[in-house]
């Protein structure tokens, strides 16, 4: 079993912050995301998974996702 945590708010405002550079129509790769969310809070402790997960959230509340 496994322990999801719940993604913080300052964390969306973050990722909402990174999806904000992109381009209207443009490709954000979950991968290249990752990475800017681990280099700019070193000290995460939510898993990939999470991480992935609300990158899809948050995209879909900005209406972003297709």
């Amino acid at each position: 079993m496994t322990n999801v945590q719940r993604v913080t708010p300052v964390l969306e405002q973050a990722i909402a912050a990174l999806l904000n550079r992109a381009e209207y129509g443009d490709t954000v790769s979950i991968k290249a995301a990752l990475k800017e969310i681990r280099q700019a809070a070193p000290y995460l402790v939510a898993s990939d998974e999470e991480l992935t997960e609300a990158v899809v959230e948050v995209s879909a509340a900005m209406g972003l996702s297709q």
